[in-house]
């Protein structure tokens, strides 16, 4: 099936498709299409063999076979060529329409319908690549949940203190959540429900959801989480949204803040749903990437999150594991913003966490090693989950600014890029490693 996103047309009302136009979180609600008319575009849409999932504020989200897509709007769908300049999985596949997207004049649909954009599946920033069979006993070292990824983060004395982001809803998108025993264990409050174009919610064949969830209750073990699985990934995102959620946590992204490039339209979908939570005062995050140009990472308006690698020796570097750059899209944007734990090449299995037994990244009976920058962005997400149980006034800028300036600095080490930390703000660690215990005192 391929899943894409249906603009629509109406008189009045702004297109956020135009060439050179970029709607902000100010302007956003100027988007919006008159919901008579979505409604109707869906009908004609369903009469003409196409999935309606969802009816959102901007968009449709949609799917068809390949077949009925071509059928339709009247273009073959042919293989993208993918970038080679970065991690790419070895199984990642993505295709796109050879020519613009024609809707066609039958029942009317050209009347409603803009245009129609291909959603292509986001890059999960953990490990780009299977591991080598390994015992999670070997003599190696590797951080723990909860309690290591806690005192580095300088939870645990937040957490002493009784604050542990209770009351504090946090949704996190992405592959599937298994109910580990280790959640049950620990007493974590833990939903999972599937978006509205897959099923099987608890079924987490990659094993990629379940663990960075671990992260994010290591720094919040009192939230109330739900996990979003997600098939396309901006309806994935809205669904969300719509869960009424304090912070998002997104540990992928997309490879696209190239030299010479500008915002393609088939991600301004997404882009809409992202600038439409934070002006509903959500705090979004997403990992920066693992090497990546990230978007949604680049946005402005998202907290990007980037990696910070602390040794046996409790010494904190830059890894180069992880991403560093100046935005393209959005000039003057440096991302990342701060940096949470990560590993270092060539596999960064740095973090022992819980999966689905059988999933991709199992490698011991239910358990796995791994983190990029995915682990690093639901880690930050629980700080500021901490932040919003001490003080639930704060606005999505409160929270960054917060973060930035509580945060460790570290000077040691560099990016992917190439950048080198140093005193200060950086493009390998932003304002540097955050400290949960730091942050919140700023607040109390």
């Amino acid at each position: 099936m391929v899943n894409f996103e249906v603009a629509l047309r109406a008189d009045g009302t702004m297109s956020a498709f135009e060439l050179d136009v970029l709607p902000t979180v100010d302007t956003v609600s100027e988007y919006r299409v008159p919901r008579g008319i979505a409604i109707e575009a869906a009908r004609r849409l369903q009469d003409q063999g196409v999935a309606v999932h969802d009816i959102g504020a901007f968009t449709i989200s949609a799917s068809a076979s390949e077949e009925r897509f071509e059928q339709l709007f009247g273009t073959p769908l042919e293989p993208v060529e993918l970038p080679t300049d970065v991690p790419i999985p070895d199984d990642y596949t993505a295709t796109a329409p050879r020519s613009r997207v024609d809707v066609p004049a039958v029942d009317g649909l050209d009347e409603l319908v803009d245009r129609v954009y291909v959603q292509h599946d986001p890059i999960l920033f953990a490990t780009e690549r299977a591991l080598p069979p390994f015992s999670l006993s070997e003599e190696k070292f590797r951080l723990r949940v909860p309690g290591d990824v806690a005192q580095l983060m300088q939870a645990t004395p937040v957490h002493r203190r009784g604050i542990t982001g209770r009351g504090v809803r946090v949704a996190m998108v992405d592959s599937g959540f298994y109910h580990h025993p280790y959640f049950s264990a620990l007493g974590y409050d833990y939903l999972a429900v599937a978006a509205p174009d897959v099923i099987e919610p608890g079924n987490d064949t990659s094993g990629h959801g379940t663990g960075e969830s671990a992260n994010l209750f290591a720094t919040a073990p009192g939230i109330n989480f739900v996990g979003v699985k997600m098939g396309n990934p901006t309806l994935a995102f809205r669904t969300a949204v719509e869960l009424r959620p304090r912070v998002i946590t997104c540990s992928w992204g997309f490879h696209v803040d190239l030299p010479n490039t500008s915002m393609p339209n088939w991600l301004k979908p997404l882009y809409l749903e992202v600038l439409d939570a934070v002006a509903r005062g959500i705090v979004v995050c997403f990992s920066a990437g693992n090497g990546h140009h990230a978007f949604p990472a680049n946005v402005e308006e998202v907290l990007a999150v980037g990696g910070t690698v602390v040794d046996d020796a409790l010494s904190y570097a830059a890894t180069e594991y992880t991403s560093g750059f100046e935005s393209v899209w959005f000039p003057g944007r440096r991302v990342p913003d701060i940096t949470g734990l990560c590993g270092t090449p060539p596999r960064a299995d740095y973090i022992t966490l819980p999966v689905q037994v059988g999933a991709n990244l199992d490698k011991d009976g239910g358990w796995g090693a791994f983190s990029g920058t995915s682990a690093a962005s639901p880690m930050v997400a629980g700080v500021c989950a901490l932040l919003l149980e001490a003080d639930p006034t704060l606005a999505p800028q409160d929270v960054r600014n917060v973060l930035q300036y509580t945060a460790r600095d570290v000077t040691d080490g560099k990016c992917f890029q190439g950048h080198a930390a140093g005193a200060g703000p950086d493009l390998a660690t932003g304002y540097g490693l955050v400290d949960a215990h730091r942050a919140v005192e700023a607040v109390l």
